[in-house]
């Protein structure tokens, strides 16, 4: 895999025990929007928590490669829409959120999973794209179809269960994606190789 931009690395969140909240779950998606990234799946899973005692709000930021995507996710009352942010201020937002959650319908990877995990966030990511197989299932979030809008909200409910867990767990395993690490891993590949 490719690695994440040192600053993530070089600016590590407080890591004093974050709780969450059922009554207040906010959600955050960073990406293109676009059909592939199925926000809408995401905001079906909030209506869906909702009738199972959560309550959710979502997050949007990213540049918008589909104009009638946005404006159909932008709609909704649960979802608040921002642009394209530097990693500074994108930093600040992560660390305002409590889950990452970006159920594309293909992905060859996505680093923006990475990058939520650094700043102390569990992730929610397709079943069978990039990024699953990366870690155990429950190690750093859960994988979700993501043709199922009940698939994403269990996943949800999955992370909040387990949130203390798997919160102490996602800053430490993010470092997998340090590149003078992953230089080091390609090195010993090749060396084996020859």
């Amino acid at each position: 895999p490719n690695g994440i931009d040192n600053f993530w690395f070089n600016n590590p969140p407080c890591l004093a025990e974050k709780g969450i909240e059922k009554q207040s779950i906010k959600l955050i998606y960073a990406g293109r929007i676009d059909k592939n990234k199925n926000i809408p799946t995401i905001q079906r899973a909030i209506e869906l928590l909702s009738k199972r005692g959560y309550k959710a709000t979502l997050t949007v930021i990213g540049r918008v490669a589909d104009s009638s995507e946005y404006s159909k996710i932008s709609k909704d009352v649960n979802t608040t829409c921002l642009p394209a942010m530097p990693k500074e201020e994108l930093m600040k937002a992560y660390r305002g959120a409590d889950i990452f959650v970006m159920p594309s319908f293909t992905e060859t990877f996505g680093l923006v999973y990475v990058e939520a995990m650094s700043q102390g966030l569990p992730v929610i990511y397709s079943q069978g794209q990039g990024f699953d197989g990366q870690y155990e299932e429950g190690v750093v979030g859960y994988h979700v179809n993501p043709y199922s809008a009940e698939s994403v909200a269990d996943g949800i409910i999955q992370v909040v269960e387990n949130y203390t867990h798997l919160t102490s767990a996602v800053v430490e395993k993010s470092k997998k994606f340090n590149w003078p690490k992953i230089v080091q891993d390609y090195c010993e590949i090749y060396n084996r190789i020859i």
